[in-house]
C-alpha cells in the first residue's frame, strides 16, 4: 500500500480557542505560498483522485482559528503568518500499523517599514498511528492533527516572541501556559513519508551439492534510513544432486524448512538495497539409503546471505535479486552449503 490519503474533500476547521495570557501579538493576516494548495487527495475505489483542502481556503482557516485566542487589540502587536507547509500523508509502516502525519511549516513576519521581516520559522510534525483494522478512524481525525499541529506552530512563536520582547524590556517573563515548551528544532526526517512495499519473490539457488527453491513474502517501509529493516516470512525445499547422494550412499533426500530471523536491507539507490540476511531454519530432512531405508531428522541451522535486489518501479511491477549464501545446518548428508542465489518476484 503506497502513500495514499483518505479524507474529506474539505476539512472544516474548528475554532477551538488554545490556552493563552494576555498576548502581545494578534495575527493580521495569513498568506498561503505552497504550490500546491490542497491538504492532499482521497482516493476511490475506482482509483479517482479527488483533492481535499481546509475550509473554505487555508489562509481564512488559519486566520480564523488563531482569532479564537489572538483577539486584535491596541496594544497587541500585527503579525503576519506565511503557510510554507501544510499537507496531510499516510503510508502503510507496518503489516499492522499505518502512519498519517500532518506536516506544518509557517514562518512568522512583522512588519516595518512597510515590509515584512523575517521573526520566526517553526515547522512540526503531527503524527498519529493506526491499526489497519482502524482505518476509518483516520478519516475522522485529519481535522483534530490539523489543528494540534497549528496550535503547536503558534504557541512556539509566541513563546519565543514573548520571551525576546521581555527581556529586552527587562520585564519577568512568564509563558503562554505552564505546559508549554520554547521551540527547538525538531529532528531531522524528511517530510514525505516513505512507499510500503508489498513482495512476493521466488528465489533459485544453486551450490556444489545442492539445488533449492525458496518463497518469500517481504514487506517492508521505504523511507530516507540508509538501513531498513523488512517484515519476512519465507519457506523453502532443497534437494540434493544425484551425484553427491551416491557419495553418500542414499539414493534420496528432501528437505523442508520454514525460516525466520533478520533480514536487514541497506538502500544504495533509488529502488536498489543491499539484501544482508541471518535466519534460523527450522524443519524436517527425509532420507532414503542404498537398502531402502527411510529416516526422518529434524533440521536446524543458521543461514546467511548477501545480495543486491532492485525495484525499478515503486507502485507495481518487476522484483530482481541475486547473491551468495552460506548454511550450516544438522542435515545427516551435507552440514555444510555455500552458493549463489538468484530471485524473481513481485512489487505489488
Amino acid at each position: 500500500m503506497s502513500s495514499i490519503i483518505f479524507a474529506q474533500k474539505e476539512i472544516v476547521l474548528k475554532t477551538v480557542p488554545f490556552q493563552t495570557e494576555d498576548s502581545l501579538i494578534y495575527i493580521k493576516k495569513v498568506f498561503d505560498t505552497r504550490k500546491e494548495k490542497y491538504l492532499g487527495h482521497s482516493i476511490t475505489r475506482s482509483g479517482e483522485k479527488i483533492p481535499f483542502k481546509l475550509s473554505p481556503d487555508a489562509p481564512t482557516a488559519v486566520l480564523n482559528f488563531t482569532r479564537a485566542s489572538l483577539l486584535p487589540s491596541k496594544n497587541a502587536k500585527p503579525v503576519y503568518i506565511e503557510i510554507q507547509n501544510l499537507d496531510i500523508q499516510q503510508s502503510q509502516i507496518s503489516v499492522k500499523n499505518i502512519l498519517t502525519r500532518v506536516h506544518v511549516n509557517l514562518v512568522f513576519y512583522e512588519k516595518k517599514n512597510n515590509n515584512l521581516q523575517k521573526l520566526f520559522n517553526v515547522r512540526h510534525y503531527e503524527d498519529e498511528v493506526f491499526a489497519i483494522a482502524n482505518e476509518s478512524k483516520i478519516f475522522e481525525t485529519h481535522e483534530k492533527r490539523v489543528r494540534a499541529a497549528l496550535e503547536y506552530c503558534v504557541l512556539s512563536f509566541m513563546n519565543r516572541y514573548t520571551k525576546n520582547i521581555k527581556s529586552k524590556t527587562n520585564l519577568s517573563y512568564k509563558q503562554t501556559n505552564a505546559s508549554d515548551v520554547f521551540y527547538t528544532e525538531p529532528e531531522v526526517r524528511q517530510s514525505e513519508l516513505g512507499n510500503w512495499y508489498n513482495i512476493v519473490t521466488f528465489k533459485k539457488r544453486y551450490s556444489k551439492h545442492m539445488d533449492g527453491w525458496k518463497i518469500s513474502y517481504i514487506g517492508f517501509a521505504d523511507n530516507a534510513k540508509d538501513f531498513l529493516i523488512p517484515f519476512v516470512i519465507s519457506y523453502d525445499q532443497y534437494k540434493i544432486k544425484p551425484e553427491s547422494l551416491q557419495s553418500k550412499r542414499y539414493t534420496s533426500v528432501d528437505a523442508f524448512t520454514l525460516g525466520g530471523g533478520f533480514d536487514g536491507y541497506l538502500k544504495i539507490g533509488k529502488g536498489v538495497y543491499v539484501n544482508l540476511s541471518l535466519n534460523i531454519p527450522v524443519g524436517l530432512e527425509m532420507t532414503k539409503d542404498e537398502n531402502d531405508k527411510r529416516q526422518h531428522n529434524f533440521l536446524v541451522g543458521i543461514r546467511s546471505s548477501q545480495g543486491i535486489k532492485i525495484i525499478p518501479w515503486q507502485n507495481f511491477g518487476v522484483v530482481l535479486g541475486a547473491g551468495l549464501f552460506q548454511q550450516i545446518q544438522t542435515s545427516k548428508v551435507y552440514s555444510k552449503n555455500f552458493g549463489v542465489e538468484l530471485e524473481l518476484g513481485i512489487n505489488f
